[in-house]
């Protein structure tokens, strides 16, 4: 008989794990960094570059730089704070892969998947060509693949959640509930008030219309970083696993 190797906790008998690495504890860490690195990124240009980041061929009032603003002035920690969340990033994919398998359709959890991925691929593209101009047609393309990504990413999977809530029974299913919930309102009502002030900037050139909608820029970049934290809460009693006979293996989802 051919033995095959575990892919899985119900592959093992009990107690067969020697060392074990929390999923949720890593997942809470490794996407944590982007949205501290968002806060340190805004304090930091509007101390060292504030005039810089925050003109504009309006010349008018502005107080606050945008985030395509303040990524050109933190070219390098833009770049590291990218590549160092990619890890995680491609983890959730792969473990999103085989929750959506569990709890939804396939056609739709393929569909959500999909829009993550053209969100991170987005991310990279846009942190590896930082530096062109912000009035460049690849930098307007590139912001716009990540707006529209998330946008979608956000929507579907939500409500993806919402309808799997009604069997939610566990305090970790009701907590990441409830917390992506907040994230969504946060989310599209700071994307609603962005793109009625963007108009008003780019061709009105109201004062402090820039730093409204670089303000609902903060509100809407958090909230997708907040929302890829809560995957933590999805995977909470989920451990990466090693054992000297089988290797490393995933607890089940």
């Amino acid at each position: 008989m051919v033995k095959l190797l575990p892919i899985s906790g119900k592959d093992l008998p009990e107690n067969v794990c020697e060392r074990r690495v929390s999923i949720a504890k890593l997942l809470l860490f490794g996407f944590a960094i982007p949205p501290i690195g968002l806060a340190y990124f805004i304090v930091r240009t509007m101390i060292t570059d504030f005039e810089g980041s925050t003109y504009t061929n309006c010349e008018v009032l502005n107080i606050l730089p945008s985030v395509s603003a303040i990524a050109r002035a933190q070219l390098l920690g833009w770049k590291l704070v990218t590549w160092l969340v990619l890890p995680f990033r491609l983890l959730i994919i792969y473990l999103y892969r085989r929750y959506y398998s569990h709890v939804f359709t396939r056609s739709l959890g393929c569909l959500v998947l999909l829009f993550f991925i053209y969100e991170s691929l987005s991310t990279v593209v846009m942190a590896l060509w930082v530096h062109i101009s912000g009035d460049s047609m690849f930098h307007k393309v590139s912001v716009l693949s990540i707006w529209f990504s998330s946008f979608g990413y956000i929507g579907i999977s939500f409500l993806c959640f919402k309808k799997q809530q009604c069997y939610a029974i566990e305090p970790h299913q009701r907590l990441s509930y409830m917390l992506k919930r907040k994230l969504v309102i946060s989310y599209y009502s700071g994307t609603l008030i962005m793109w009625c002030w963007y108009p008003l900037h780019t061709y009105f050139c109201l004062p402090l219309a820039y730093s409204i909608f670089a303000f609902c820029e903060y509100i809407v970049s958090w909230s997708l970083m907040g929302y890829l934290w809560t995957s933590a809460f999805d995977f909470y009693p989920i451990y990466l696993c090693h054992d000297a006979q089988h290797g490393y293996f995933l607890t089940d989802i």
